[in-house]
């Protein structure tokens, strides 16, 4: 077999590039760890013939340290070395490249040894001397078997997306075109921001931006920002080291380093501390991290997707949102209807919730009534989709055919004549005596709401707008402090 290519030395470390007149595969970088530089060499070389890049580390620990910086798709590691020994090293690069593979080396050719590594994730066992030939028949097959194993994770993550009974659905004009810009943008490295009310589908918008990007093989991260407890958001995020604190037992990656080369989806973005925001915003300008406690800084590879239903430029105002961190992930927009602004997809989803949870309950509720669908129509849907989506999976479990009115929520849709139009209540609004509702049960109802109305927004305000740490001091739960907002025209 000819050797080619000649090494290039950084920093102590080879590395053998493809020939000029190689294509360029970003699926064929791999690592060599062994403490013998000719075998190291000689492997190298015959790779680099191939088209495969490589990259030489003499020891476990400078191996591992490789694997922080960087990403390879294979790593042939050699059992017998010092101070960490092969086994040792594939369990830490296993942690940090949990879709890579791994090929062991040994003069031992131990059974035991090697039904050890194929538990702790290796691909395949050869011994030394290696067989240049047979070592290229592995290694393309390992690389066969991680592309295709990327190639499962994607297809299941676009059917669960096609199933999905969330998934974005519409021919209304506004759908047509979220639908069509996504597809315009998906394909450029840029920073989304989605903006839309709650329920509208705006991690369904993230999720379709990952499935026709190029990036659909990598992982999709989603972190909903605000359920996130306020001690642990930076380890959640960035991951810790063992001993970072109190509990900290081993190391932990956090949702920055489990995105990868992938989507990182940051739903509820401004809820997030500005103590966080402003290493946030070092991160997407520097692409480095460090996980808490560590000293290393860790490359940031993935694309980033942001979701808000908040007003950020009041958040601005406020103080509690960075203006430059908003700038930074404001790239480009996307905005996504309310329900209320497409009826005409009513029947559309109508039908798509339909098939979906008749499937799944093995029920035969095939059509609504017309008067429901009227309803449907007619009714605001504060929740949008997602409200939608459990009106309906109830429905179809109380129907035997045709879901009728009684089917439905009472609260929800109540008749006509008995449903009053949700108007916001002026903070010093004082009760007037010319609107003909001057009973004592509605002189009570205004003033409870003005008293509620009031309680929140000083809550609020003393909680820095943080909608959490507020739903708890009000002793409510989130959806529930998120609906009385929207009712008070509160933020």
């Amino acid at each position: 077999m000819r050797l080619s290519g000649n090494p290039l030395r950084i920093n102590g470390d080879y590395y053998f590039q493809r020939g000029l007149n190689q294509s360029v595969d970003p699926e064929k970088n791999i690592l060599i760890v062994d403490d013998e530089p000719e075998h190291c060499l000689v492997v190298a070389r015959a790779l680099n013939t191939e088209g495969y890049t490589t990259v030489v580390a003499h020891d476990g620990p400078r191996a591992i340290e490789l694997s922080r910086q960087n990403r390879y798709d294979l790593f042939l590691l050699d059992i017998r070395m010092q101070p960490l020994d092969g086994i040792q090293v594939l369990q830490e690069v296993r942690s940090l490249h949990p879709d890579s593979q791994a090929i062991m080396l040994s003069a031992l050719g131990d059974v035991d040894i090697a039904v050890k590594c194929m538990k702790l994730g290796a691909y395949d066992f050869l011994s030394k001397p290696i067989n240049l030939d047979e070592l290229l028949i592995t290694v393309d097959n390992a690389m066969k078997s991680m592309r295709l194993q990327k190639e499962v994770k994607s297809l299941r993550t676009q059917i669960q997306i096609q199933q999905s009974s969330d998934r974005l659905l519409g021919g209304s004009l506004k759908m047509r075109e979220l639908i069509k810009t996504i597809e315009q943008i998906a394909s450029h490295d840029i920073t989304v921001m989605i903006r839309g009310e709650s329920g509208t589908g705006k991690e369904l918008a993230a999720r379709a931006l990952h499935a026709q990007s190029r990036r659909v093989k990598e992982p999709f991260v989603s972190v909903d920002c605000a359920t996130l407890p306020e001690a642990l958001v930076e380890s959640e995020l960035f991951g810790y080291e063992r001993g970072a604190f109190t509990g900290a037992a081993g190391r932990k990656p956090g949702r920055f380093e489990q995105a990868g080369r992938g989507t990182l989806f940051l739903d509820e973005i401004g809820n997030l501390d500005v103590s966080v925001q402003v290493k946030l915003l070092r991160v997407l300008q520097e692409r480095k991290f460090r996980r808490l406690g560590g000293k290393e800084e860790l490359p940031f590879q993935a694309t980033v997707v942001t979701a808000t239903n908040i007003n950020l430029e009041k958040a601005i105002q406020a103080g509690i949102f960075r203006e430059d961190l908003y700038y930074r992930l404001n790239e480009f927009v996307l905005r996504i209807p309310p329900l209320k602004e497409r009826t005409e997809d009513i029947p559309l989803l109508v039908k798509q919730f339909l098939d979906i949870f008749n499937r799944k309950f093995e029920k035969n509720a095939y059509d609504v009534a017309p008067e429901v669908m009227s309803l449907f129509k007619n009714y605001a849907w504060p929740g949008n989709v997602r409200e939608m989506k459990n009106v309906l999976k109830r429905a179809v479990v109380l129907a035997d055919d045709i879901i009728e009115i009684q089917h439905l929520p009472e609260h929800q849709f109540s008749p006509p004549e008995h449903t009053e139009a949700a108007e916001p209540i002026p903070e010093n609004s004082e009760i007037s005596e010319s609107n003909g509702n001057n009973s004592l049960k509605d002189i009570v109802k205004r003033e409870v709401a003005k008293l509620e109305r009031r309680a929140i927004q000083k809550t609020l305000e003393a909680c820095h707008w943080n909608r959490t740490t507020a739903a708890k001091k009000l002793e409510i739960d989130y959806k529930t402090l998120y609906n009385k907002m929207k009712e008070y025209d509160i933020g």
